[in-house]
């Protein structure tokens, strides 16, 4: 489950600036899937013709075993399965039209997962049923034990339209963009860890954030998994007008100038089960809960400060 939940950028970093000129919103989204479509062809490509690597090499990689499964279980796989290991589906969902919007929306993305060497490619959306700890963007392990790992990462952010609410209109569009991402994750026991993470735009000066949480899982019979994650989020002074500032020169009577400076963002909770259904399919459902925060909360963009997100995914595994 990602862990922030409000927003449909997923931890994005995001701009404020004069509003650029966009594609129609259903034929960007479409590019969007094509370009992870090519990436994924890129990887199938680029593995058929890498040289393998050693066991030693790759101990410490991400794996694509849903979350909370143990080696050792009926999801074990067959001998060298890790290397070509790939995963592709879809999830449906539910979230607000935009961090703090009353609006909802529904949507279906992609679930794409593939690893080359030491590179994880996969969509944020392939984190629980991939069981990646690096889900989203293109990403790898710079270094990990037993017990924690850190990682690297970049990934595209989504951005957000003006016409996704009435609130917004007249408004800049918040544009996608590229951001760098750095990860780490310790575990405290079998089933208990803390994660952090730090996230900056590189293309369009759009603000960092930093995340930090604790999450739990514990097997619950029937190949289930059950898990359950909370934690923080902190923003920039530029990441924070992004999202919920008002620039004087759109503001109305009924949207008053907003311009915030960092600080906490958001708070968030969620809950979630996954199960093999067989040696292939992987199946994953998850709701949470975020509430804004601080300067987030009291921006005139805010419409409620607490909403809840769900979503359900399917997905095949392949070797």
């Amino acid at each position: 489950m990602s862990p922030h939940f409000f927003s449909s950028r997923s931890f994005a970093s995001c701009g404020v600036g004069t509003a650029p000129v966009r594609l129609p919103g259903v034929f960007a989204r479409l590019c969007g899937w094509l370009v992870w479509l090519g990436l994924c062809v890129g990887v199938a490509t680029a593995h058929a013709q890498a040289v393998a690597v050693s066991t030693a090499s790759t101990a410490s990689l991400p794996t694509l075993l849903p979350h909370g499964a143990e080696p050792g279980t009926a999801l074990l796989e067959p001998s060298g399965a890790a290397d070509g290991r790939w995963v592709l589906g879809l999830t449906a969902s539910s979230s607000p039209a935009y961090a703090g919007a009353a609006q909802r929306k529904l949507g279906i993305r992609p679930v794409l997962a593939g690893r080359v060497g030491r590179w994880m490619v996969s969509t944020s959306s392939a984190r629980r049923l991939a069981g990646t700890t690096l889900a989203g963007g293109i990403s790898t392990s710079v270094a990990s034990t037993d017990r924690w790992s850190v990682g690297l990462g970049l990934r595209l952010t989504h951005g957000r339209d003006s016409a996704d609410s009435p609130l917004l209109q007249g408004l800049p569009d918040v544009r996608g963009s590229l951001a760098v991402r750095a990860s780490g994750q310790y575990v405290l026991s079998p089933h208990w860890r803390l994660s952090g993470g730090m996230q900056q735009d590189v293309l369009h000066a759009q603000g960092l954030r930093a995340s930090g949480g604790l999450g739990w899982d514990w097997p619950i019979g029937g190949g289930w998994v059950l898990d359950a994650n909370t934690g923080l989020t902190w923003a920039n002074a530029q990441a924070m007008r992004t999202d919920y500032g008002v620039p004087a020169a759109q503001a109305t009577a009924t949207r008053p100038a907003w311009n915030p400076g960092a600080g906490l963002e958001q708070w968030h909770v969620g809950v979630g089960v996954s199960r093999a259904l067989t040696t292939h399919w992987r199946l994953s459902a998850s709701m949470g809960r975020s509430t804004l925060l601080g300067q987030a909360a009291s921006s005139p963009l805010t419409q409620q400060r607490s909403a809840v997100a769900a979503q359900i995914g399917l997905a095949y595994v392949g070797w």
